[in-house]
């Protein structure tokens, strides 16, 4: 995709479950969806998930808000960690999950 970030702010080059370690049968989670999807695609705010803890349960990101706001608190602190402004990433994604 055109203005993808190939590397995940939070695993890095690492195809693997973000929560299992499984390296089999993954989908791609963009953490800020909707409007911020292609923000999530250029900066690597995504991560690899099985398919159960993306879409395919309950339990997966899509239904478990509990779990969608650990990972975007988890991107958030990275992304401020790497050196970027917490003003910088609510420039771009228009909110603090901190």
């Amino acid at each position: 995709m055109k203005g993808s970030h190939l590397v995940s702010v939070l695993q890095g080059k690492e195809k693997q479950c973000y929560l299992t370690g499984r390296t089999n049968i993954l989908h791609k989670h963009h953490i800020y969806a909707g409007k911020n999807r292609s923000v999530s695609d250029k900066f690597g705010f995504w991560v690899w998930l099985i398919p159960d803890l993306h879409n395919m349960s309950n339990n997966g990101v899509h239904f478990n808000k509990e779990l969608d706001t650990r990972i975007k608190q988890d991107c958030q602190r990275q992304f401020e960690s790497d050196g970027n402004s917490r003003q910088y990433f609510m420039n771009l994604i228009g909110r603090n999950y901190l």
